[in-house]
């Protein structure tokens, strides 16, 4: 199944075919979309082991989160209020849900729309995560350059 991807008014609409309703993923305010970036990209470096903050990112990505008022941390909402995460969990195969909850966190970036689309024309799965992967280190500047800058001034 090959996920589609459409704004609509500040919301993402991601659908699939056979599956009558979209998922719709709502923008996060700019610091919830900086943390779960920074859990991310941290986890995928190997900088951390956490498999619970990267499902935390995930689900707040999909769902939206609320500020802890005491450390300032966005959280997933409770369980009740994540619409989408349980839609995935219960209408999906873990294959399929991965082509919703990638789309929804490279939405949450900086990347916005473009990452959704670096995604799914790389591939979906896990050869659009590498290239949006890729494409949002390039923009935060997280990745050397290929040729160094004096090699290209000498071309």
């Amino acid at each position: 199944m090959t996920v589609h991807a459409e704004k609509v008014g500040r919301d993402l609409h991601l659908t699939f075919d056979g599956i009558d309703q979209p998922f719709i993923i709502h923008p996060l305010p700019g610091r919830a979309g900086v943390q779960i970036t920074d859990t991310y990209l941290a986890v995928s470096a190997g900088q951390q082991n956490r498999a619970q903050e990267m499902t935390e990112a995930l689900q707040i990505a999909a769902d939206g989160g609320r500020q802890n008022a005491i450390t300032g941390r966005w959280e997933p909402r409770p369980d009740a209020e994540q619409v989408n995460f349980n839609r995935i969990g219960l209408e999906l195969s873990q294959d399929e849900a991965e082509s919703i909850l990638m789309p929804a966190f490279f939405w949450q970036t900086v990347l916005g729309l473009d990452g959704v689309k670096v995604y799914i024309e790389g591939g979906e799965g896990l050869a659009g995560t590498l290239k949006a992967t890729g494409a949002l280190s390039r923009r935060l500047g997280l990745l050397a350059p290929r040729t160094s800058p004096a090699a290209s001034a000498t071309a």
